[in-house]
């Protein structure tokens, strides 16, 4: 498997400018490019499936999983969420499903299971509290107090 195909490529450049546009500004720019990655990736999902480790390999596929974690369309997020669950579970696809997870369960007024979401500097509402860090430890995520850690001082 070569990763540096021509899906690879395009979906490397997208996140390098996610990233670039997400350090500087959350204005209209990063909204408009979120959504337009967004529909780019929904038509190779639609024709292809899901861009996974095994077809693009393990940066293509965290590539791909960004692009859906920053969508502005839940359905969308919903549909590749049931793809990344339906495949091989591995450490870093489990994270995705953590984080795509609670993305899609604060968008929709409800609580979160794994503490990744953030909103003003304080973790969005959490389901369990008192399980968290076993049901983070079980998504190969690291304990929430280090998390938190992280993420106030970004």
């Amino acid at each position: 498997m070569n990763p540096k195909t021509k899906l690879f490529s395009e979906l490397e450049k997208r996140f390098k400018k996610d990233q670039e546009l997400c350090k500087k500004e959350f204005g209209k720019v990063y909204v408009e490019n979120c959504h337009n990655n967004s529909e780019w990736l929904k038509k190779i999902v639609s024709k292809k499936g899901w861009p996974s480790e095994e077809k693009i390999g393990k940066q293509g596929e965290l590539y791909a999983w960004l692009i859906v974690q920053h969508s502005d369309d839940i359905d969308f997020q919903k549909l590749c969420l049931k793809l990344l669950k339906d495949l091989t579970k591995i450490k870093e696809r489990n994270q995705h499903i953590a984080y795509l997870t609670d993305t899609i369960l604060v968008k929709e007024n409800k609580k979160q299971l794994y503490g990744t979401q953030f909103s003003d500097g304080k973790p969005c509402p959490i389901l369990d509290k008192k399980d968290l860090d076993n049901i983070r430890n079980e998504m190969g995520l690291g304990p929430f107090d280090e998390y938190y850690k992280k993420m106030i001082k970004n």
